[in-house]
C-alpha cells in the first residue's frame, strides 16, 4: 500500500476517538439516543478542528448496520463511509460546486430514497464559498428535505452563510484544541508509529499547529520524514525557521541590559538563518508574559513556556513594568507587520525602543497612603496673618491661543474635483528628504495642523467645498519649506489629491492656511508605514541626507 498521511491514517474512527469536541460529541451522541436527529446541521471553527471527521462520525452512527448511534467499524456501512465511498453519504466540495446549476442537480437527487441505509447523508464542506444564489435554491430544500435526508453543512466562515440557511440548521461550534488536548493526541500517534520525541519539541509544535489537529499531525509527518523517524526540537527549530528558549531568553536579556549592539547583531544572525520574525515576536510576547503571571502569582504551575528559574532570572533584569511596555511594543508591531513591505526594519526598531532604558526605566512608585506625611492636627483656629501666609498663591491664568482667522476665499475661483486623471509620483528618497527637512519646521507644521479644522466651515461653498472636505479627509504629516506631506486612511481620497488637474485648487487652500503655497503630495496608508520605517531605520544608523538636500520635486 501507498504511504498514507498521519491526519488520514488516524482519523477518528468512534466518537471516543475525538480529540477535543467534547460538548459537540456529548450534545451529538444525545440526540442520538433520544431520536431527537435534526435534518440540518452547521458546523462551524477553524480549520483542522475535526468538522468533516466529526460529520462522517455522525453519519456512520446514523447508518451502522447494528443500530442508530452505533458505529462498530466492521459492517459494510461503516467501512464504506470510512473509506469515502458510501453512495448514501454525499460529500461536496462548495469551494469548487457553488453555483446554481450545481444545487439543482444535487435537490433532482435528494427526493431518491437511500440506496443501502437509513439516511441519505449530505456532507457540504465550504457551504460559504456557495454563491447567493446557490444558497437561495437550496433554502427549501433545506427547510423540508424528505424524512430520510440530513444536510451537515461545514464552514470556517458562518459569517458568510445567508441568515435564511443559518436559521434553518442545527449549529455547533468547533473550537481551537487545548494544548493538553493536542499533547494527547499527538503522544498517542507518535507511540503507535514507533517514532522517538522530545517533550521541547512537542511543545514548540503544538504551538505551530494553532489549535488544529490536522495542522499538529501534518507538522509531525513532515518532521517524522526529515529527522528519520524522530521528532526532535533542533530539526524543528532548523525546518520551520524557530528560535529556542535560550536564544529569546538571551534575546530579551540584551534588550533589558539596553545593549543595542548585540540586539542588532542577534537579529542580523536571525536574517541569516531564516528566522521567521512575526513568530519571534508572538514568542517573545509568551515568554514575557509567563514572567508577568510568575511576578503576580508565584504559581510556577501556570507557566506554558518558562520555568520557574527561567522566570525569576528574566525579572531580576526585565522588570513588570519593563515587560508590560515591551509587550505593548511587540503587541503593536505585530499588528503592523501586514502592512509593511520590509518585516525587518520593523522588528528591529521596535527592539531598539525597547532597550531605551529611559523610556523603560521604572518608575519610582508613588506612594503608600500610610506613608504619607500628616498635616499635624491643630486644636486652635489660626491667625489670619498666618492663614493668610500659608494659602496657595493663585494659579497663573494661561492665556488661550487665538482662534485662526476664517479662510478668505476671495479669487479661489471655480474648478470641478477631478476623480481620474495623470497622477504626480514622488520617489522614495525625495519622501525622505522631505521629512528629513520637516524636522526643521515642526512649530509651522504644529500651527498648520491647528488651523485644520477651519476647513470645516468651508465645506458647503459651491467653489472650495469638495477640496476642503478631500482634505479634511486627510491630515498634515510633514512640512518641510516646499512640500507638505498629507496622510489619508482611504487610498481613494490620497489618488484624488494627487491628480494634477486637482493640485492647484489644493495648494490655494493650503496657501490659505499656511500663508505661502507649497507642493502636496498625498501618502498612501500601505506606502506611509513603509516610509515611517525606512526614515526612522536611516535616523537610527545616521545616515540620513544631508537637510540641504532638497527632494527633487515636479514642476508645472
Amino acid at each position: 500500500m501507498s504511504y498514507r498521511a498521519l491526519y488520514l491514517k488516524y482519523r477518528p474512527q468512534t466518537f471516543g476517538e475525538v480529540a477535543g469536541q467534547k460538548a459537540v460529541v456529548k450534545t451529538l451522541e444525545k440526540s442520538l439516543s433520544s431520536g431527537k436527529i435534526g435534518h440540518a446541521y452547521l458546523f462551524s471553527g477553524p480549520r483542522g478542528t475535526g468538522k468533516t471527521s466529526m460529520a462522517r462520525l455522525f453519519a456512520k452512527a446514523l447508518d451502522c448496520e447494528k443500530g442508530i448511534g452505533c458505529q462498530c467499524g466492521e459492517c459494510e456501512n461503516c467501512r464504506l463511509i470510512a473509506e469515502g465511498g458510501h453512495p448514501d453519504v454525499i460529500e461536496i466540495d462548495a469551494a469548487s460546486n457553488n453555483g446554481v446549476d450545481q444545487v439543482r442537480e444535487l435537490i433532482d437527487h435528494v427526493g431518491y430514497a437511500p440506496i443501502k441505509s437509513r439516511y441519505k447523508v449530505y456532507i457540504i464542506d465550504e457551504v460559504h464559498m456557495m454563491s447567493a444564489a446557490a444558497f437561495n435554491a437550496l433554502l427549501k430544500t433545506l427547510e423540508e428535505p424528505p424524512e430520510n435526508v440530513i444536510f451537515i453543512l461545514c464552514t470556517t466562515e458562518p459569517h458568510k452563510v445567508l441568515p435564511t440557511i443559518l436559521s434553518r440548521c442545527q449549529r455547533y461550534e468547533f473550537h481551537k484544541l487545548s494544548d493538553e488536548e493536542m499533547r494527547g493526541k499527538l503522544e498517542e500517534v507518535l507511540v503507535k508509529e514507533g517514532a522517538g520525541y522530545e517533550g521541547e519539541a512537542i511543545d514548540a509544535l503544538i504551538d505551530l499547529a494553532e489549535g488544529g489537529m490536522r495542522d499538529c499531525l501534518s507538522i509531525a509527518d513532515q518532521m517524522l520524514a526529515y529527522s528519520g523517524n524522530s521528532l526532535n526540537i533542533h530539526d524543528l527549530l532548523s525546518v520551520y525557521g524557530l528560535t529556542s528558549k535560550e536564544e529569546k531568553l538571551a534575546l530579551l536579556m540584551a534588550v533589558a541590559g539596553g545593549n543595542a549592539s548585540e540586539v542588532i547583531g542577534r537579529c542580523e544572525s536571525y536574517l541569516a538563518g531564516g528566522i521567521d520574525l512575526r513568530r519571534l515576536s508572538k514568542d517573545l510576547v509568551q515568554i514575557l508574559k509567563d514572567a508577568l503571571i510568575y511576578e503576580k502569582t508565584k504559581d510556577a504551575s501556570l507557566l506554558s513556556r518558562l520555568e520557574e528559574e527561567e522566570c525569576k532570572r528574566l525579572l531580576l533584569t526585565f522588570g513588570p513594568r519593563k515587560a508590560e511596555e515591551a509587550i505593548l511594543a511587540l503587541v503593536e508591531a505585530e499588528s503592523l507587520y501586514s502592512r509593511v513591505d520590509d518585516v525587518r526594519n520593523l522588528f528591529e526598531l521596535t527592539l531598539l525602543r525597547m532597550t531605551d532604558g529611559e523610556a523603560l526605566a521604572p518608575k519610582e512608585p508613588a506612594p503608600r497612603e500610610e506613608e504619607r506625611k500628616e498635616e499635624p492636627v491643630r486644636t486652635r483656629p489660626l491667625p489670619k496673618e498666618e492663614a493668610r501666609a500659608i494659602e496657595p498663591a493663585p494659579e497663573a491664568e494661561v492665556p488661550p491661543l487665538p482662534k485662526p482667522s476664517p479662510i478668505d476665499l476671495e479669487g479661489f475661483g471655480s474648478a470641478p474635483l477631478l476623480t481620474e486623471g495623470e497622477e504626480y509620483q514622488l520617489a522614495e528618497d525625495d519622501l525622505i528628504k522631505v521629512m528629513n527637512r520637516a524636522m526643521a519646521n515642526k512649530r509651522e507644521k504644529a500651527e498648520l495642523s491647528r488651523k485644520w479644522e477651519l476647513l470645516a466651515e468651508i465645506q458647503d461653498d459651491p467653489n472650495a467645498g469638495l477640496f476642503a472636505t478631500l482634505l479634511l479627509n486627510g491630515k498634515p504629516y510633514a512640512l518641510s519649506d516646499e512640500c507638505l506631506l498629507v496622510q489619508f486612511d482611504h487610498p481613494t481620497d490620497a489618488r484624488k489629491a494627487n491628480i494634477k488637474g486637482n493640485q492647484p485648487q489644493l495648494r490655494k487652500l493650503v496657501g490659505k492656511l499656511l500663508g505661502h503655497e507649497v507642493f502636496l503630495y498625498a501618502l498612501r496608508p500601505e506606502v506611509r508605514g513603509g516610509i515611517y520605517m525606512k526614515f526612522n531605520s536611516l535616523k537610527v544608523a545616521g545616515i540620513l541626507p544631508s537637510i540641504e538636500e532638497a527632494p527633487s520635486l515636479p514642476k508645472d
